[in-house]
């Protein structure tokens, strides 16, 4: 016993806590002792293994601020939402991400673009890709007070580094002449360098009107729109959905 004891104090020292866990199953359980030396490292490393990618996956959704997590084997497509099944599973797979393609997913109000854009950022999250969510106006204010504290270019820096950028509502208020400025600085120094998600309740050959600098604007949308994934969603709004199902289900 002493032995057993032993271990578990040097799983602890070597902060190894789920091997130890998976140790201490395993003295616990005599069927266990049906199984090779080999089978039983291989379940204690691999405790260890998951339970630290579980953190880390952990961390980074929770780095991301994502409105809301959502996993892309809950994607629904009992109703006709105007994305096929193909067109979901090239944008979960994060192919086009080392191509540093924008998605650009439009749609009206309810029709599921940033649960279709969270899906996109909890998958990157879960293969260990540094991601970030904001509302577009949300960023661009949080830019223009690191303007104005001395922070701008750290913050610059940082978003520039992010494996997957996500700007929800864009355009969802007019993008004033400074505004567009601080959003091409971002954009420009993610272009060809890492990808970014936008979802707009506006389809994009309209989004040039939606921000007053035509300048800015013109450079803005030659960083995003070229090479473009563009998704349009449809049918009626999810929450409108949501509610008929919940009425329906308590009568």
């Amino acid at each position: 016993m002493s032995s057993h004891l032993n271990n578990i104090d040097n799983f602890s020292a070597l902060r190894l806590s789920d091997a130890r866990s998976e140790y201490q199953r395993q003295i616990a359980d005599v069927t266990s002792e049906s199984l090779g030396f080999i089978e039983r490292v291989d379940l204690i490393l691999t405790a260890e293994m998951t339970m630290r990618y579980n953190r880390r996956v952990a961390r980074r959704i929770r780095e991301a601020g994502l409105r809301t997590v959502a996993y892309k084997e809950e994607f629904s497509f009992e109703s006709d939402r105007g994305i096929t099944r193909s067109a979901f599973a090239n944008l979960v797979s994060l192919a086009w991400a080392s191509s540093t393609h924008s998605v650009l997913i439009s749609g009206a109000t309810g029709a599921g673009k940033t649960y279709l854009a969270c899906v996109i950022a909890t998958e990157a999250a879960r293969r260990e890709m540094t991601v970030r969510y904001h509302r577009t106006s949300d960023l661009i204010e949080k830019l223009a007070l690191a303007r104005a504290d001395g922070s701008h270019r750290n913050v610059v820096n940082l978003y520039r580094k992010m494996d997957l950028l996500v700007l929800d509502d864009f355009g969802l208020s007019p993008i004033s002449i400074s505004a567009s400025r601080e959003l091409l600085e971002i954009l420009d120094e993610r272009v060809d360098v890492a990808p970014t998600v936008i979802a707009s309740q506006f389809p994009p050959d309209t989004f040039h009107q939606l921000i007053e600098d035509a300048t800015a604007a013109d450079a803005i949308l030659d960083r995003i729109i070229h090479d473009a994934i563009v998704v349009t969603l449809t049918g009626e709004s999810m929450r409108k959905l949501r509610l008929r199902h919940n009425q329906g289900g308590q009568r």
